[in-house]
């Protein structure tokens, strides 16, 4: 199951990877990406206002679909300089999650909303496999010790190379 520590990790790993080819993916904008995948489960905030006797989750559940998250994501964007490329970081963080989510079996998700009601999985994970986690955390260890050795030093959150 693709929970919060997979989204975040196979995000930031998307991010580093690409960092290795464009300048664009500063350590600072790989922390854009790794938000962006977590933009989707924003909604689950209704399992907390549920247990108080809320129900909004009709309210919220359009988030956790493409056209909802990217409406957040370019909401988000408005509040930067640069809001296209912060706009882009977040569409792939947010691709990223549906990539991950498309894998499980869930009865599928409306990836085509509101344009078609249509259901799409490829249905190859269930959601109680934490295994996915297990690969995602392999995954980042793999791509932070090739990022250190081609790095020498890690860079700070600034985006500057340590000596």
């Amino acid at each position: 199951m693709p929970d919060w520590t997979t989204h975040v990790l196979v995000a930031w790993s998307l991010a580093t990877i690409l960092g290795f080819r464009f300048k664009q993916f500063s350590q600072n904008n790989v922390a854009i990406v790794m938000l962006g995948a977590l933009i989707p489960d924003i909604y689950k905030v209704t399992l907390v206002l549920e247990s108080f006797g809320i129900n909004i989750q009709g309210l919220l559940f359009p988030i956790h679909l493409p056209f909802g998250s990217l409406l957040i994501a370019a909401i988000i964007s408005l509040f930067f300089i640069e809001k296209r490329l912060i706009f882009l970081f977040l569409a792939i963080g947010i691709g990223t999650h549906y990539a991950l989510d498309l894998l499980l079996f869930s009865g599928g998700m409306e990836i085509f909303y509101p344009f078609s009601t249509l259901k799409f999985q490829i249905g190859i994970i269930s959601v109680t496999d934490f295994n996915i986690t297990i690969l995602s955390i392999i995954l980042a260890a793999i791509v932070f010790l090739v990022y250190k050795k081609f790095n020498k030093n890690i860079s700070n959150f600034d985006g500057n190379i340590n000596k």
